[in-house]
């Protein structure tokens, strides 16, 4: 078996087959919660992108809840419009295997006008260009433990901060597959697929020794993001009891366009 070319490939049924491409941190069993996430705003894009003469728009809110670890095995995704609207509609879809709901999306689409109002950026210092930026190799023993899946998938360039150093990290991230086999990957989808990385790469502890759990991930867009490169500002919180909030804010080389927030259940391994 040779490589994956994608994080998922079509399978029967309207189905997706998970590659290893898809697989977290955790366990090679279980799927990181990038793909599965982005998967579902792809079957929602795919839901507006059937109503060809409606407004300009994108997905400007999208939140998911993770209900349950997904397995690196055939998923199924359904998508459908749930108010719709000329300047906002609400969209919901939930990814399922064997039956068992394991993750849920709703998302606001929003009406794009451009010059309606002023421009009103986010005010942070700008990101060197990535292109620039070395690229990183699993050479200390924590990135060899992590070069897999998910991780071994993306092209990393930090600009500070760094996975094997816990604490806040602004990095550059850049899928180097497409999200389905044969289709084109929006820029909203690679910004989902690498957003839900923003809790790991500024752990606050060690991967080996602690559990980052993410039970959501909330996602706010300005506008459309742009790929292939995302950007990630990303700073975690913990509290002694077990909790832990990710909060970041997510650019593409034309500026800062949207913030993310993730909420985390954080634990030693052998408390499981």
């Amino acid at each position: 078996m040779g490589e994956p070319t994608a994080f998922y490939e079509p399978g029967p049924d309207g189905s997706f087959v998970a590659t290893e491409a898809t697989q977290g941190p955790w366990s090679p069993d279980q799927q990181h919660g990038g793909p599965p996430s982005a998967l579902l705003v792809h079957a929602m894009e795919a839901v507006l992108a059937e109503d060809r003469t409606g407004p300009d728009g994108h997905l400007a809110r999208i939140v998911l809840d993770f209900h349950g670890p997904v397995p690196v095995a055939p998923v199924q995704v359904g998508a459908t419009v749930l108010k719709p609207g000329r300047r906002a509609r609400l969209l919901g879809a939930e990814l399922s295997v064997d039956g068992r709901t394991l993750l849920t999306a709703r998302a606001w689409w929003r009406r794009r006008e451009p010059g309606l109002v002023p421009d009103v950026p986010v005010v942070a210092a700008p990101l060197p260009d990535p292109e620039g930026l070395a690229g990183t190799k699993a050479e200390d023993d924590l990135s060899r433990y992590l070069d897999r899946g998910w991780i071994a998938s993306m092209d990393f360039r930090y600009v500070s901060g760094f996975h094997a150093t816990p604490g806040p990290a602004t990095v550059w991230v850049r899928p180097r597959l497409p999200l389905v086999a044969g289709e084109p990957t929006s820029g909203t989808q690679q910004a989902v697929l690498v957003a839900d990385g923003a809790s790991g790469l500024s752990a606050a502890l060690d991967f080996r020794t602690h559990l980052f759990s993410n039970l959501d991930i909330v996602l706010s867009f300005l506008r459309p993001p742009s790929g292939p490169w995302v950007a990630l500002d990303a700073v975690t919180a913990l509290d002694p009891a077990g909790g832990g909030t990710t909060s970041t804010r997510l650019a593409d080389t034309s500026g800062y366009y949207g913030f993310g927030l993730q909420t985390l259940y954080v634990a030693p391994h052998a408390s499981r």
